[in-house]
């Protein structure tokens, strides 16, 4: 599994950046201005100013206006995510960009650049999942190491089918740091496993997690959901009254357990 951007992957990135989003604010004056030095202090007391003051204080100073830049895009996205205003994505999206324009090796930067991709291809705009994959790909080049990344990266490929490799990050995230192992995660790896027909690799990967994390208890579930689509009825009901006879497992998954139990009771599905 490939970790490092290839140029082809790099050059569409920034081609995006630089050409297609729309340049704003101050970039032709920086491009004139001589560098200015300010204290971290004196940059830090910027980001409490209105946000067209703080540019202008910041003009000359690249990688703080950069910084700049990136907060205002998070603090867009995220009022974006609260009521649903589209033009606050799309001015997030280009302030991101010009924050990337001013320091492109911050990797939180094309996090934040991946994110809004991702959020708007739920609108079906075109090539925004290419772009969020190549978005979190180079974040992964600036920080190879960071789970985080790696499991927005492989939710963004299972949405788009390419599910051998969005397991690749998955597990590799989960190995690297278990906290990544939500419930939700284990159900995009299901996801993942079943569609690529990868039952036996993630029952094999679950049982590895489990003999060193043992309070994992719903990926008794999950190994439940992918015996039983490998019709192997037996190993799937020891897998659900092992998770039924836990006293750590919540109520919600205990029912879901019960649920998968009786349907297959119903279908009479027995080991030949």
């Amino acid at each position: 599994m490939e970790c490092m951007v290839s140029w082809k992957q790099r050059t569409v990135a920034m081609a995006f950046v630089l050409v297609i989003m729309p340049a704003i604010g101050f970039s032709e004056e920086l491009k004139i201005r001589s560098s200015v030095q300010m204290s971290p202090a004196k940059v830090a007391d910027t980001f409490l100013l209105p946000l067209s003051e703080a540019e202008k204080q910041l003009t000359g100073n690249a990688k703080a206006l950069a910084a700049l830049k990136q907060a205002n895009a998070v603090k867009l996205k995220n009022e974006y995510l609260q009521d649903g205003d589209v033009k606050k994505l799309y001015t997030a999206l280009n302030i991101v960009g010009e924050a990337i324009k001013l320091d492109s090796g911050r990797y939180q930067y094309w996090v934040t650049l991946g994110s809004i991709h991702s959020e708007l291809a739920r609108f079906n705009i075109p090539r925004s999942n290419e772009y969020a994959q190549v978005s979190f790909r180079q974040a992964l080049d600036l920080a190879p190491n960071d789970a985080p990344i790696m499991i927005l990266l492989a939710v963004n490929l299972a949405k788009t089918g390419e599910y051998e490799e969005a397991l690749d990050y998955f597990e590799k995230a989960v190995t690297t740091n278990i906290l990544m192992l939500s419930a939700n995660v284990a159900r995009w790896m299901n996801i993942c496993y079943l569609a690529d027909a990868h039952t036996e690799r993630g029952v094999i990967f679950y049982k590895n997690i489990q003999k060193n994390h043992p309070e994992y208890y719903y990926l008794n579930l999950y190994q439940a959901v992918l015996y039983n689509a490998h019709f192997d009825y037996d190993s799937a009901r020891r897998e659900l009254m092992q998770l039924l006879k836990r006293d750590d497992a919540d109520r919600k998954t205990k029912e879901i357990a019960q649920k998968l139990l009786r349907e297959m009771e119903k279908k009479g599905g027995k080991n030949s």
